[in-house]
């Protein structure tokens, strides 16, 4: 089997995760890392063994690097991910895509223009839970989808980004509700809003009506004790509750309860086998940089209603 030369930029918290898997994969070879903190990157060069650089020109003219991985702060990821296409590298880049939409579409025109893979990082997807209820909803176990509700909250995260809850969080589940329903968003009602003294909302509560009559319900903050992260699909003759982080799924009528069993796997692994298997196969990428601008658009429709106070229509 043909395996995939590949190199990680970023390597914090989320980028140190992506070198233990791909060090670990069957089918990639991982070769270099960048980080333009040098002990970071000797750090995590010497702890898994892998040649790391500070210079990222120097890191894409590495001998045999044909695809990379960018989990750099959010506000540089359309300069990073351009040099990674300019230099011809197949990319996954880490949620948001981008933080604005004008560079969410650049970025998109440019790996489109040049040829290139362009993924991005909506883990989500590759949950064997959400897999599990996306093959539920194919098969009507439900009925009709009524409602759908994500619930993503927990205390201040100790990574702090360039990007509030909304983009760093709440895009997780509008990106598995779009996924999952295979419908678009049609409007957005959001409340936001910040108790922390810094330029990002710590909280939304978002309601998303879709084209085909299904209501979303978000509710993402960095406010309560606990991590939560869970999904309720609300049916005609059926509830589904899944567990994102356990991948536990509970199906629910009228007459009985039962627990499917779904294998638990790593969805990081899952993601990062995807994103090689989509280079060695040349197929078409999903999620793909297209999926990244219609989430953004969505949170910035969110973001936007927050400060309004407004039902915002969308145009898709």
């Amino acid at each position: 089997m043909k395996r995939v030369a590949i190199g990680v930029i970023g390597t914090g918290f989320w980028g140190e995760n992506q070198v233990r898997v791909l060090r670990q994969s069957r089918m990639a070879d991982l070769v270099a890392i960048c980080d333009t903190n040098e002990k970071r990157a000797r750090e995590i060069g010497t702890k898994y063994a892998v040649p790391w650089y500070t210079d990222l020109d120097k890191f894409l003219r590495v001998s045999r690097l044909e695809a990379v991985t960018v989990c750099t702060p959010t506000q540089t990821h359309l300069k990073v991910g351009l040099l990674a296409i300019e230099s011809g590298k197949n990319l996954l880049v880490e949620k948001p895509m981008t933080g604005e939409e004008r560079a969410a579409d650049r970025l998109v025109s440019s790996a489109r223009k040049a040829g290139v893979k362009l993924l991005v990082g909506f883990i989500e997807r590759f949950n064997p839970g959400v897999r599990a209820v996306k093959k539920m909803l194919t098969q009507k176990i439900v009925g009709d989808v009524i409602i759908a509700t994500g619930r993503r909250v927990a205390r201040w995260p100790i990574r702090i980004g360039d990007v509030g809850v909304v983009k760093d969080t709440a895009i997780h589940d509008i990106d598995a509700m779009r996924y999952l329903l295979e419908e678009e968003v049609s409007a957005v009602f959001a409340q936001t809003g910040s108790l922390r003294k810094h330029s990002y909302e710590d909280y939304a509560e978002i309601m998303l009506r879709f084209k085909e009559g299904t209501t979303g319900f978000i509710d993402a903050n960095w406010l309560t004790p606990r991590k939560v992260r869970t999904l309720i699909i609300t049916g005609s003759d059926a509830t589904i509750n899944l567990d994102y982080i356990t991948q536990d799924i509970t199906l629910e009528d009228s007459k009985r309860l039962v627990k499917p069993y779904t294998p638990w796997a790593e969805p990081l692994r899952l993601e990062l086998e995807n994103f090689v298997t989509t280079i060695i196969n040349d197929t078409k990428e999903s999620p793909s940089g297209d999926d990244a601008l219609r989430a953004i658009r969505v949170c910035d429709a969110a973001l936007k209603s927050g400060k309004t106070k407004t039902l915002l229509t969308m145009a898709n």
